[in-house]
């Protein structure tokens, strides 16, 4: 029934089918091929092109964005409903489970639209880590929607995750930008693992991603564990 509650708003599914699909595909088919050199993980630096860079990120970024607001949704949907499941004899742990059921299964369905996608216009060197990463950005985020959802109002929530996506993903671990490596403080943010990953993987067929991977797992842990108690605390609280 949550699923049903979200899939009946056709803004929903047009957010999470149209926008991923026209946004990478309008970044990759705009961008001029220049030439640019970038960093992997492992240090070594490479030549490539703005056009695939923009192949190798895109779908990170819009993931990043349209999954936080998939958060919002589904949390706030929750601080309205399911209190009133709790007091007619719900335990607020089914509840919460089929919460976050709705959201995980939201998150897969925008990660795998942007990875279709992307793969019509470019190929990583390693596809398993690439789609892992991308699945990371999208649980991420997806958790730090859930949470601002929880504190602010949805307009408010809103501005606050795309700040936060834009200035992390979009500018911050954007090879892009800069040097074409993430300064050395970008680490602090939840976007510094995935992307990693994400770069290494589009670009890279050796990568060796241990660190970046156990970085990524950590900040989905500290996130889904606090999407999942602010929802138990919050709908448990009247039952």
């Amino acid at each position: 029934m949550a699923l049903r509650d979200q899939l009946r708003r056709p803004l929903l599914l047009i957010l999470l089918v149209v926008v991923p699909a026209y946004v990478v595909t309008r970044s990759i088919a705009t961008t001029e091929a220049t030439p640019r050199l970038i960093e992997l993980p492992d240090g070594s630096v490479i030549a490539t092109t703005m056009r695939e860079l923009h192949g190798a990120i895109m779908a990170g970024m819009t993931i990043g964005f349209v999954a936080a607001l998939v958060g919002v949704f589904v949390m706030q949907s929750a601080l309205l409903g399911d209190r009133r499941l709790v007091l007619a004899g719900y335990r607020p742990f089914e509840a919460i489970t089929a919460r976050l059921l709705v959201l995980i299964s939201l998150t897969a369905l925008v990660v795998a639209v942007s990875a279709l996608v992307t793969a019509a216009h470019f190929t990583p060197m390693l596809w398993p880590t690439f789609l892992l990463s991308l699945v990371l950005i999208g649980l991420i985020y997806a958790s730090i929607g859930a949470l601002a959802g929880a504190v602010l109002d949805k307009l408010a929530a809103t501005y606050l995750i795309f700040f936060l996506a834009l200035t992390d993903l979009g500018v911050v671990q954007n090879p892009m930008f800069g040097d074409g490596a993430p300064a050395d403080w970008a680490v602090i943010l939840p976007g510094y693992g995935p992307s990693r990953l994400m770069v290494g993987a589009a670009f890279s067929p050796t990568l060796h991603p241990f660190d970046d991977l156990v970085l990524s797992l950590a900040w989905v842990l500290i996130l889904g564990g606090g999407a999942f108690l602010v929802l138990r605390r919050s709908i448990g609280r009247q039952g």
